[in-house]
Protein backbone atom coordinates (compact mmCIF):
# COMPACT_ATOMS: atom_id res chain seq x y z
CA UNK A 1 0.00 0.00 0.00
CA UNK A 2 1.36 3.19 -0.72
CA UNK A 3 1.91 6.22 2.17
CA UNK A 4 -0.49 8.53 2.42
CA UNK A 5 -2.04 11.05 5.18
CA UNK A 6 -5.61 10.40 6.51
CA UNK A 7 -8.05 12.76 5.81
CA UNK A 8 -10.51 14.50 8.62
CA UNK A 9 -13.10 12.31 7.39
CA UNK A 10 -11.05 9.51 7.67
CA UNK A 11 -10.45 10.05 11.34
CA UNK A 12 -13.83 10.40 11.79
CA UNK A 13 -14.47 7.19 10.34
CA UNK A 14 -12.55 5.44 12.40
CA UNK A 15 -13.85 6.75 15.40
CA UNK A 16 -17.00 5.33 14.21
CA UNK A 17 -15.58 2.43 13.76
CA UNK A 18 -14.22 2.11 17.17
CA UNK A 19 -17.39 2.70 18.82
CA UNK A 20 -18.91 -0.47 16.55
CA UNK A 21 -15.54 -2.31 18.39
CA UNK A 22 -14.15 -2.81 14.79
CA UNK A 23 -10.54 -4.23 14.93
CA UNK A 24 -7.59 -1.65 13.24
CA UNK A 25 -7.38 -4.53 11.03
CA UNK A 26 -11.33 -4.17 9.89
CA UNK A 27 -10.48 -0.03 10.28
CA UNK A 28 -7.50 -0.58 7.75
CA UNK A 29 -9.38 -2.20 5.58
CA UNK A 30 -12.06 -0.36 5.02
CA UNK A 31 -10.11 2.75 4.86
CA UNK A 32 -7.65 1.38 2.11
CA UNK A 33 -4.56 2.06 4.58
CA UNK A 34 -2.72 -0.14 6.12
CA UNK A 35 -2.89 -1.46 10.16
CA UNK A 36 0.11 0.01 11.42
CA UNK A 37 -1.41 3.43 9.76
CA UNK A 38 -4.15 3.17 12.39
CA UNK A 39 -2.11 1.85 14.89
CA UNK A 40 0.09 5.13 14.62
CA UNK A 41 -2.88 7.52 14.34
CA UNK A 42 -4.53 5.93 17.64
CA UNK A 43 -1.25 6.14 19.17
CA UNK A 44 -0.20 9.62 18.77
CA UNK A 45 -3.51 11.22 19.01
CA UNK A 46 -4.53 9.25 21.99
CA UNK A 47 -6.22 12.01 24.58
CA UNK A 48 -4.73 11.94 27.96
CA UNK A 49 -7.51 10.30 29.57
CA UNK A 50 -7.44 7.53 27.15
CA UNK A 51 -9.79 7.56 23.73
CA UNK A 52 -10.05 8.88 20.63
CA UNK A 53 -11.29 12.05 19.23
CA UNK A 54 -10.72 12.59 15.67
CA UNK A 55 -11.68 16.55 15.69
CA UNK A 56 -8.25 16.86 18.64
CA UNK A 57 -6.51 14.33 16.58
CA UNK A 58 -7.04 16.73 13.62
CA UNK A 59 -5.85 19.05 15.90
CA UNK A 60 -2.65 17.58 16.75
CA UNK A 61 -1.85 16.93 13.27
CA UNK A 62 -1.99 20.39 12.07
CA UNK A 63 0.43 21.57 14.86
CA UNK A 64 2.47 18.90 14.07
CA UNK A 65 2.66 19.87 10.29
CA UNK A 66 2.90 23.20 11.21
CA UNK A 67 5.90 22.47 13.80
CA UNK A 68 7.95 20.10 11.42
CA UNK A 69 7.30 22.81 8.32
CA UNK A 70 10.59 23.98 8.12
CA UNK A 71 13.34 22.63 5.27
CA UNK A 72 15.67 20.25 7.37
CA UNK A 73 17.45 18.95 4.80
CA UNK A 74 21.34 17.80 4.70
CA UNK A 75 22.30 20.14 1.76
CA UNK A 76 25.76 20.42 0.20
CA UNK A 77 26.32 23.57 2.11
CA UNK A 78 25.07 22.08 5.38
CA UNK A 79 27.38 19.20 5.16
CA UNK A 80 30.33 21.30 4.00
CA UNK A 81 29.55 23.64 7.20
CA UNK A 82 29.73 20.70 9.42
CA UNK A 83 32.72 18.99 7.50
CA UNK A 84 34.71 22.31 8.23
CA UNK A 85 33.91 22.75 12.00
CA UNK A 86 35.01 19.45 12.86
CA UNK A 87 37.89 19.07 10.79
CA UNK A 88 39.80 22.21 10.16
CA UNK A 89 39.04 24.07 13.35
CA UNK A 90 38.46 20.68 15.51
CA UNK A 91 34.93 21.98 17.01
CA UNK A 92 32.80 18.80 18.85
CA UNK A 93 29.07 17.63 17.26
CA UNK A 94 27.59 19.83 20.10
CA UNK A 95 29.98 23.03 20.13
CA UNK A 96 28.45 22.99 16.08
CA UNK A 97 25.12 22.46 17.17
CA UNK A 98 25.17 25.21 20.08
CA UNK A 99 26.79 27.53 17.27
CA UNK A 100 23.74 26.64 15.01
CA UNK A 101 21.24 27.39 18.18
CA UNK A 102 22.82 30.61 18.85
CA UNK A 103 22.68 32.24 15.26
CA UNK A 104 19.72 30.39 14.23
CA UNK A 105 20.80 28.28 11.49
CA UNK A 106 18.78 25.26 10.65
CA UNK A 107 20.50 22.08 11.21
CA UNK A 108 19.10 18.66 11.06
CA UNK A 109 19.20 17.41 14.51
CA UNK A 110 20.04 18.57 18.13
Amino acid sequence: MNYQHLTESQRYEIKAYLNCNKSQKFIAEQLGVSESCISRELKRNRLKRGGYNPEKAQEFTMVRKERFCNNRRFTKAVKEFVECKLNQEQWSPEQIVGHCKKHKINMLSV
